[in-house]
């Protein structure tokens, strides 16, 4: 073989392991297309759901090892909801508002009679979205369950970011396949004094609610490939 040929040939080789390391891209679905979150939050007088009716993103993902996984999960806190517009709008006064802005929040609360915040001022919502970013994933479980139809369990290196505080920890999910994507599927407990969260107490008849100092996430989010 010619010395001149020998680079092509390398290059040729190294085309195919490279595609591979940089993985495919997928989008998140919406939840219309399957995907879901959820947020249980610990109430004095019990426990209440609150359900994400949008959500986004994007991750890039190897499929057959689940190596080089980078990307991001989006919720906007104004499509949460639970089981009553009031706690609604108070769960996005205590997510979106900064406290430093010269609002009545947290010393009173912020919503009007409508359960509605203002679209401006220092009552306006300043961090309109929840975010979590995958940093890395390590799988923990012989790969060839994804190819059984089998969940694969993971570990992942996530960054929370709520009311504008970012918080990265180590969490377990599972992935498995759907299709041409991938599922995703997990539960992640998330401290809200961790990232400045403050839940002010509210009253109802006679009794005062308060909320518990955790949340706990739930998802399952469908990963569905992008067209190149």
């Amino acid at each position: 073989m010619p010395v001149t040929a020998l680079p092509r040939v390398m290059l040729l080789t190294l085309v195919p392991a490279l595609a591979l390391a940089e993985g495919k891209t997928y989008r998140v679905a919406p939840p219309a297309e399957g995907s879901k979150a959820e947020a249980v939050v610990v109430y004095s007088l019990g426990t209440h759901t609150q359900v994400a009716q949008e959500i986004r993103g994007e991750v890039t993902v190897d499929p057959a090892t689940l190596a080089s996984a980078r990307g991001s999960v989006v919720v906007p806190i104004a499509g949460i909801r639970g089981d009553g517009a009031t706690r609604d709008c108070h769960m996005r006064e205590a997510l979106g508002l900064d406290y430093a802005a010269g609002g009545r929040f947290p010393k009173e609360h912020a919503c009007d009679a409508q359960d509605r915040l203002p679209a401006s001022g220092p009552e306006a919502i300043a961090y309109p979205d929840i975010r979590l970013d995958v940093l890395g994933v390590r799988p923990l479980d012989d790969l060839a369950l994804l190819d059984a139809g089998k969940p694969v369990r993971v570990e992942l290196e996530a960054r929370w970011t709520l009311h504008g505080v970012a918080r990265t920890s180590h969490e377990l999910a599972r992935v498995l396949r759907d299709g041409p994507g991938l599922r995703v599927r997990g539960r992640s407990s998330v401290v809200l004094a961790d990232h400045g969260v403050v839940v002010k107490s509210t009253k109802v008849l006679f009794a005062e609610i308060t909320v518990g100092g955790a949340v706990t996430v739930i998802y399952d989010l469908r990963l569905v490939p992008v067209s190149p």
